[in-house]
């Protein structure tokens, strides 16, 4: 069915009328089938395409359409489709995560020239198989002003404040990657955005051989996504995959990096023994970290040059990709380097005693796990400048909440600002410290640690390191002697991070978590930082927000810092919700759906 109103707008219901081929649909739930569903709405009655499950064949709708419209799509909540138009290289992901499945929501899908385009639906293109829904579409045609405008936005520099990071591991997980071509929506779900900087991880050093069977079929994943990794990533050349996103991003404008999270070194059960464990770590079990009581901890140490000179041939191996900046995360993967030996012989030769009866933030010590993290710093820089050119490639951090929660870890984010080793910082809202408290002191000697009695404390606490973080702001916290460190509030941890951009130019970015908020909620962290002085805006994990239209509408445009504060946002602008009452011959308009008693 087709319905023009009198703004000339265009409502298409009862798809399966306007898709083809028309065999492709079914009235019955079939896994190579589109399921053709009744569906009643507080707005209209129509019949809904859907998949459940399964993987039916390709169908297309051609609108015959000539101008720019406004594209929106209706679907109920908890619904991933991948779409396109004939003119897109690539299916786009498109998601309702937030309502549920009984409310229709109206989303902002793309502005574009409708001229010659189709519309394509897949469900190939989907490594969970995931509901697809579908109900209606609406196009809104646009007037000269307003594609001028939106053609000018585009061009806008000043509003390009954001720094994303997209996690490719995530492709794997939940895409259905066939060809190159596949991985090109990791850079054009940006298009349009006031996205400064994308920063794509480069998952390489997590990819391991090690499955202690033949048959990866008699291997129990924890969950469908991680099976799905191990059986597509052997498809495809990582490098050309980076390649190929890293000239896709430049192409519309974006800046790229290449990410490595500064521990990629596994993780714990139930998610070890398969491709999170990396070989060069399985091999190198005397490279590793080890705590003051001579407790191996399962990481890698920045205190051996084999270790810097893995991760320098990383980097140098991403920066090949051709793109703007390398970027180290370091708030995964923690400890770096602890009481290794190379570190205590260092520390004895220097203090004429060995560190392992002292907190991690005593200042020798602290400093001495400074000066070999900035040491790493400095040989990496030196690596990418003789490849590459001076300067040529950025290099970008990834760090703690503040200064001191930095330090903490080795990183000396000052030092490195100041000695010109990072180029820009992302704050990220995560905090790393050692806790110590209660009996775990030696008799008559200040802050010296009994190692008897802290390995008895590690036993019975949660953790002695804890790592809280994903908050808006953190408190101050107690260090070994009680008294309290960091900054005390939002303002002063911006503060003191625009500092360093005031001092050495190094560009501050401030990370907004959660990662699912509501669009007013966006808004209103954003301008928090912002009156606190920050100038820009990190979004990590950006792949659970970009399919997601109704947060992104929002979300993409943050950088709108001077325009921020009147922008109307949320439900009524880019999206709106409106109430399903029937479904599949059901009414659930006054009564919940039956589960048969």
């Amino acid at each position: 069915m087709k319905s023009v109103n009198e703004k000339n707008e265009i409502l298409f219901t009862n798809l399966e009328e306007h898709f083809g081929p028309k065999e492709n649909f079914s009235p019955y739930s079939l896994k190579n089938k589109w399921r053709v569903v009744p569906v009643g709405t507080a707005e209209y009655d129509c019949n809904m395409i859907t998949s459940y499950g399964g993987r039916p064949d390709d169908i297309t709708f051609s609108p015959e359409l000539r101008g720019w419209y406004k594209i929106y799509l209706h679907t109920p909540g908890g619904c991933m489709m991948n779409i396109k138009l004939t003119s897109d290289p690539a299916f786009l992901a498109v998601a309702t995560y937030v309502t549920g499945i009984y409310n229709m929501e109206e989303m902002l899908w793309r502005c574009a020239d409708m001229t010659g385009e189709s519309i394509t639906l897949t469900k190939k293109k989907d490594g969970d198989t995931r509901h697809t829904m579908l109900a209606a579409i609406r196009f809104v045609p646009m007037s000269e002003e307003e594609v001028e405008e939106y053609i000018r936005e585009e061009k806008r520099q000043d509003t390009k404040r954001i720094y994303a990071t997209d996690d490719m591991h995530n492709r794997f997980c939940f895409a259905n990657q066939e060809t190159y071509e596949d991985w090109l929506p990791t850079a054009l779900n940006y298009y349009h955005s006031d996205v400064e900087w994308l920063s794509i991880e480069q998952i390489r050093t997590f990819v391991s051989e090690r499955l202690p069977v033949d048959n990866i079929d008699d291997f129990c994943f924890p969950r469908q996504c991680d099976k799905n990794v191990q059986m597509n990533r052997a498809k495809f050349d990582y490098d050309k995959v980076l390649r190929m996103v890293v000239e896709e991003g430049h192409k519309i404008g974006l800046k790229m990096s290449v990410s490595l999270r500064m521990g990629a070194w596994g993780m714990t059960y139930p998610y070890d023994q398969f491709y999170f464990d990396c070989d060069f770590m399985e091999e190198h079990p005397e490279l590793r970290t080890y705590d003051r009581n001579g407790d191996e901890i399962r990481a890698l140490s920045y205190a051996y040059p084999e270790v810097r000179a893995f991760l320098i041939n990383e980097f140098l191996n991403m920066a090949r990709s051709g793109c703007d900046a390398v970027t180290l995360i370091a708030h995964r993967g923690i400890p770096y380097v602890l009481f290794e030996k190379p570190v205590a012989d260092k520390f004895y030769e220097l203090y004429g005693e060995y560190p392992y009866e002292l907190p991690l933030d005593e200042p020798r010590l602290n400093k001495l796990h400074c000066d070999i993290m900035t040491g790493f710093m400095r040989e990496l820089r030196e690596a990418l400048d003789r490849e590459f050119g001076k300067g040529k490639i950025e290099i970008h951090l990834r760090s703690l909440y503040s200064l001191r929660d930095n330090l903490n870890i080795g990183i000396d984010a000052e030092q490195w600002a100041r000695e010109g080793l990072v180029n820009a910082i992302v704050s990220y809202p995560q905090r790393h410290y050692e806790r110590l408290e209660g009996d775990i002191w030696q008799e008559g000697k200040e802050y010296r640690i009994d190692l008897e009695k802290y390995t008895e404390f590690a036993h019975t606490v949660t953790a002695v390191c804890p790592h809280p973080g994903d908050f808006e702001w953190l408190p101050p916290y107690k260090n070994y002697d009680g008294s309290l460190c960091g900054p005390e509030d939002q303002t002063a941890r911006v503060g003191e991070w625009m500092d360093l951009e005031r001092k050495y130019g190094v560009k501050m970015y401030f990370e907004i978590l959660p990662r699912q908020m509501s669009c007013e909620k966006f808004k209103e962290r954003a301008l928090s930082l912002y009156d606190c002085g920050a100038e820009r805006i990190g979004l990590w994990d950006t792949y659970t927000r970009v399919p997601a239209k109704d947060i992104w509408s929002t979300a993409s445009k943050l950088g709108h810092k001077d325009e921020l504060r009147d922008m109307p946002v949320g439900q009524g602008h880019d999206y709106r919700l409106f109430r399903i009452y029937k479904i599949a011959k059901a009414d659930i308009n006054r009564y919940n759906p039956m589960w048969g008693g």
